[in-house]
């Protein structure tokens, strides 16, 4: 049985090395993100399928891409996003293959597109991966909901309010 405690406590260590300035955006953490891995995230957002995760990480040789479910709330979507930048920071992905002509151009018309990126973009993680990642992903929203700023999810906090004797 894994020990949640410990868990937790190396997630948040890992927050706070991250030393993070307040944030008040999703875009600004993928921004923190890209400059500790020295690897471009890109969010894009796309109606999931049935079948899908709600959201999934892209590994490209330059790049990381993170899809995500457009049909959700502000919140839910920050997230889906924060669970999948904590896969990246905690290393659960495998490196992209470089770049090279002979794979650059197969092609495998009997087979869906977005399916092979699904795929390719995100390995079987084991329940360790998902567990450390919910926790940091978490931790991140977190730090989001409650940074002051316009942001998206810092929003959240007024509606949420106790106003002149009626609950919300």
């Amino acid at each position: 049985m894994r020990d949640l405690g410990r868990t937790r406590r190396r997630m948040r260590a890992m927050v706070r090395e991250l030393d993070l300035p307040q944030l008040s955006t999703v875009e600004e953490l993928c921004a923190a993100v890209a400059d500790r891995s020295g690897r471009s995230v890109r969010l894009v957002p796309r109606r999931m399928r049935v079948d899908e995760p709600s959201g999934f990480v892209e590994r490209r040789a330059e790049s990381d891409v993170i899809y995500f479910e457009q049909e959700t709330s502000d919140l839910h979507q920050a997230h889906i996003i924060c669970h999948e930048l904590a896969h990246l920071l905690c290393g659960h992905l495998a490196e992209a293959p470089a770049a090279d002509e002979d794979t650059a151009h197969v092609e495998l018309p009997t087979i869906d597109a977005d399916m092979i990126r699904l795929v390719l973009g995100r390995s079987h993680y084991d329940g360790a991966a998902e567990e450390e990642a919910e926790i940091l992903g978490a931790e991140l929203t977190r730090i989001l909901v409650l940074a002051p700023g316009a942001g998206t999810t810092s929003q959240l906090a007024p509606a949420l309010e106790h106003r002149k004797g009626q609950h919300v």
